[in-house]
């Protein structure tokens, strides 16, 4: 593709693809507000309570659920069109690596569903199976155990995460390679995707969100710095490294000249006095 076809393709899809990144942070943040665990659902204390709390507010789990996995479903989205735009102005991008765009945000949209559907359906049997007597706490281990979808949940977990960072490094650090992120932008990006593994999931997922979102006003180019250069040149206008001139100044005329031309020194008038004196003399004589 030559600099006009990038170009004509980047606009076209631009608010489409920007606009879908900003949902992203208003759907994450909804379905906290949503998630009854922590209030109606309690997160610590008795299983056996926490269970009986799932099952009377299973449809508020689902929209929560539902709203959660459909932020990260979207991530897909701007990792795309990122990782295109930088494939097409360089050959360095891997092809393969495109699936890494893929992986780790449907992986975490698929495993959220899996777990609500995991959790309402053991809290559902355990619910029907409470009778007046009986081991209450080991009816809900077994039921836990024996179930497949709760299995399916927790192995799904790590490879969606580890698919995630690996996209959150890529993408960002071959935008910045060729001028589409600057190096503070892209450099955050990298670090909030590698934090999902190392600080609590629902802080980190929140900021990456949060960066998502303000890369969406970059691609609209309503972020306050504006969208920087290589977006419009449709073609790679790598950073200046450390010490280097930015190359718009790099052709900026020099002024040619001494500074004596301009900052002269005043005339020594005395050899013009001592000349006027003689003058003088030779007319009184």
């Amino acid at each position: 593709m030559n600099r006009d076809q990038i170009i004509e393709r980047e606009t076209r899809w631009a608010k489409r693809v920007g606009y879908a990144a900003i949902a992203i942070v208003p759907l994450y943040i909804g379905s906290i507000i949503l998630d009854p665990q922590g209030g109606a659902v309690p997160l610590a204390g008795l299983d056996t309570e926490r269970f009986v709390a799932i099952d009377a507010n299973s449809g508020g789990l689902l929209l929560s659920a539902l709203a959660r996995s459909l932020a990260f479903a979207l991530m897909t989205v701007p990792l795309l069109y990122v990782f295109r735009a930088a494939q097409a102005r360089s050959p360095r991008v891997s092809s393969p690596m495109i699936g890494f765009v893929f992986i780790g945000p449907i992986l975490l949209a698929a495993q959220g569903l899996i777990s609500w559907a995991a959790q309402v359906q053991v809290a559902s049997d355990f619910v029907s199976r409470l009778g007046p007597g009986g081991d209450i706490y080991t009816l809900l281990d077994g039921l836990i155990d024996d179930s497949t979808m709760f299995d399916v949940a927790a192995n799904l977990l790590f490879p969606a995460i580890l698919g995630l960072i690996v996209a959150m490094v890529y993408v960002p650090l071959q935008a910045m390679r060729v001028g589409l992120m600057s190096r503070f932008f892209s450099t955050l990006g990298m670090a909030l995707g590698a934090s999902t593994l190392f600080i609590v999931p629902s802080l980190s997922l929140l900021a990456l969100t949060l960066w998502f979102g303000w890369l969406g006003f970059t691609i609209i180019g309503r972020a306050p710095q504006g969208r920087p250069p290589a977006w419009d040149a449709g073609e790679a206008v790598p950073w200046p490294k450390p010490g280097e001139e930015p190359a718009e100044q790099k052709g900026a005329a020099v002024v040619e000249g001494d500074a004596a031309e301009v900052f002269e020194q005043p005339h020594d008038h005395s050899a013009r006095r001592e000349r006027a004196k003689k003058r003088k003399r030779k007319r009184r004589q």
